[in-house]
């Protein structure tokens, strides 16, 4: 019941901070794309955000989702992840130093286990849009109430009008995730800051680009894998690797009020017990400004 309230008063509180100068997001993460159903399988993001003078604010709502590369055995021993459901709120404020170069910070409240609806939702697309059986979700993580702190810092530096470099410096502390990250690429054609984390409120100038670039990560603790730091009820636990390293390549464009970016991840392995060296997931956003 304490969960159902958190969810209305952040939805209620979007509905009304909507102004003028804002956008209205919906990002989907999948790995279905490429005929692969495992590891980081899934992630819904729904984001609001709003421009306040030199500031920006900005609240999602999401929810992860993570299962074995063998999802239909009922046998813990032989599964290569864990299952786990990661529903939460997340409110997060940005201050532009300058046109190209912001920091942030924020924070996050969710849970996991049955209250993220994990398992409900997966298997109810499984089963309706993808005629196939339900997913056994043994072993599955506990359920957990988690709070975590962030921030990150941006920069652009604009080696031509057609040529950006892109950088991104990302903290979090929190009892689901600990990780910090490195990201940094090259963007060719859009001015925009960041266009596949970030709607740049400052422009709204029409914009292509093509980006290419990676994120180096380093990950102490990860609940997906090891469970709470308490570890009283997690059945499946599983050695992570603390150091992850993504490829990252796509598309952004924007027009007049609307912008969709197309981004492909090839990540590295979270645990040595996987099967599959590599998992690729394709990300797809789609923005409205209003």
């Amino acid at each position: 019941m304490k969960t159902k309230h958190l969810l209305l008063v952040f939805l209620v509180s979007i509905t009304f901070s909507i102004s003028a100068q804002s956008y209205i997001e919906l990002s989907v993460d999948n790995d279905l794309y490429f005929r692969t159903d495992h590891y980081y399988s899934s992630g819904i993001f729904i984001s609001y955000g709003k421009k306040k003078e030199n500031n920006i604010y900005y609240w999602t709502l999401a929810q992860h989702i993570y299962n074995p590369s063998l999802r239909y055995t009922n046998d813990i021993s032989i599964m290569d992840y864990p299952y786990s459901g990661w529903l939460y709120a997340q409110y997060e404020r940005e201050y532009f130093l300058k046109e190209n170069s912001s920091y942030s910070y924020g924070f996050e409240l969710g849970v996991t286990g049955d209250a993220s609806l994990a398992k409900t939702f997966q298997n109810f697309y499984h089963k309706t849009f993808l005629n196939l059986p339900d997913l056994t979700w043994v072993g599955a993580q506990p359920q957990r109430i988690h709070f975590g702190i962030f921030g990150q810092i941006n920069k652009v530096i604009s080696i031509t009008n057609e040529i950006h470099l892109l950088g991104q410096l990302y903290s979090k502390l929190s009892s689901h995730i600990t990780n910090a990250s490195v990201r940094f690429g090259i963007m060719m054609g859009s001015k925009n800051l960041l266009p596949f984390k970030r709607t740049n409120l400052n422009t709204n100038e029409d914009s292509t680009g093509i980006y290419f670039g990676t994120t180096q990560e380093y990950r102490p603790h990860d609940f997906t894998l090891s469970g709470s730091f308490r570890d009283d009820k997690s059945e499946l636990i599983l050695p992570s690797i603390k150091h992850r390293n993504n490829f990252e390549a796509g598309i952004y464009t924007r027009k007049d009020k609307w912008s969709i970016s197309i981004l492909y991840q090839l990540m590295s392995k979270f645990t040595p017990d996987q099967l599959f060296n590599n998992h690729e997931v394709l990300n797809l956003t789609i923005r409205k400004s209003i």
